[in-house]
């Protein structure tokens, strides 16, 4: 069987054009503040805080935020054969999933990291590409 390189690139982007086509109903400028927002919460204090982040937003950005966390999670299984599938979106799944499956492997947690970083900078430019 061959071993075929993933180009993570790609994901990254294909999950950024999701983000942003699954949040046309909001104002651009409100997609692109909660993701540069989460993009520094994940800059500054890791993957965990920054899904925490995602869980916590209410009101205008409850929307925004959903997508934004859930195609994040969605990338997670594309990275690494092998990982186990996420039981399901609610928070305390999430949350307990990324502490058991992702935050004890670095090799792991700095691959989440680099991807998330990078699809949340492809959606903050997607979204000011949007903007009126």
């Amino acid at each position: 069987m061959e071993n075929k390189v993933k180009n993570l690139d790609l994901l990254a982007a294909q999950t950024a054009q999701d983000i942003i086509s699954n949040t046309e109903k909001q104002k651009a400028s409100d997609v692109e503040n909660l993701i540069t927002k989460a993009l520094g919460v994940l800059q500054e204090n890791g993957v965990y805080a920054a899904l925490l982040y995602l869980y916590s937003r209410s009101s205008n950005d409850k929307a925004v935020a959903e997508q934004t966390r859930n195609k994040l999670l969605d990338l997670l299984p594309k990275l690494e054969k092998g990982l186990p599938t996420l039981p399901g979106y609610d928070a305390k799944n999430a949350l307990k999933f990324m502490t058991d499956n992702v935050c004890g492997d670095l090799d792991r947690l700095l691959l989440v990291k680099q991807m998330w970083e990078q699809t949340l900078i492809y959606a903050r430019y997607g979204a000011k590409a949007r903007e009126e």
